[in-house]
């Protein structure tokens, strides 16, 4: 199957980097559009997903300077098996590509942080009862 989802955000209290930082501002944080779409598979004890998810440039802090957490997307991945009623295998992989974040103020060069990405890496055995 597949499962594919956009969220589109608008909102009118938004933040005028034109002005000058004595000029009090009200703005909302975190409003940014979002996108997502996932593959998966699940048919005789086999599970399988991949799931792309990207999320758009967003204020996330106003003030005298505010700041920004930039455009980021990931790509994770996971399977599973069903060796008997109740004992599963399993693996998955968070943000596959190793993508990182960035942060930044007024304008792009005004960076604030950058947070490498790593790819994360987890198997194991479930059992139920």
């Amino acid at each position: 199957g597949v499962i594919l989802n956009y969220t589109i955000v608008n909102g009118d209290a938004t933040y005028d980097n034109t002005q000058p930082s004595s000029v009090p501002q009200f703005a909302l944080t975190g409003l940014s559009d979002s996108a997502n779409a996932v593959a998966y598979y699940d048919k005789n004890g086999l599970q399988a997903r991949v799931a792309w998810n990207c999320r758009d440039e967003f204020l996330a802090q106003t003030g005298p300077n505010p700041n920004y957490t930039e455009e980021y997307w990931q790509i994770d991945a996971s399977a599973s098996y069903e060796f008997i009623p109740g004992l599963t295998g399993f693996v998955e992989a968070i943000n596959l590509t190793g993508e990182g974040r960035r942060g930044h103020l007024r304008h792009n060069n005004n960076v604030t942080f950058v947070q490498p990405g790593f790819a994360r890496y987890a198997a194991g055995v479930r059992f139920s009862f």
